[in-house]
């Protein structure tokens, strides 16, 4: 129960803190906009569309490819049980 309430209370002022930095503006006018937060600099919207392609491509292959290689890479061969090796090892 501790453990919630700290949890929970970590949130809470993490959500306090980037509100009080308008977060969400900044992250909205840079998705949308280009504008680097805290500067003037602004992104041209070629490189803006080329950086979400990149971040949206990465984000699908991440959720659909990863688990297929993941699965066929990673996974030990099955191991045949003691009893399959010697009967297929036994001349007939």
């Amino acid at each position: 129960m501790k453990k919630a309430i700290t949890i929970i209370c970590v949130i809470g002022s993490l959500l306090l803190i980037l509100d009080s930095m308008d977060a969400a503006n900044s992250l909205l006018l840079f998705l949308f906009a280009g504008v680097i937060p805290g500067t003037n600099i602004l992104i041209s919207p070629i490189e803006m569309m080329a950086a979400t392609a990149t971040a949206i491509t990465v984000v699908i292959l991440r959720l659909t490819v990863w688990p297929i290689i993941r699965t066929s890479l990673f996974t030990e061969p099955v191991k045949t049980s003691v009893r399959a090796k010697r009967t297929t090892h036994r001349a007939v």
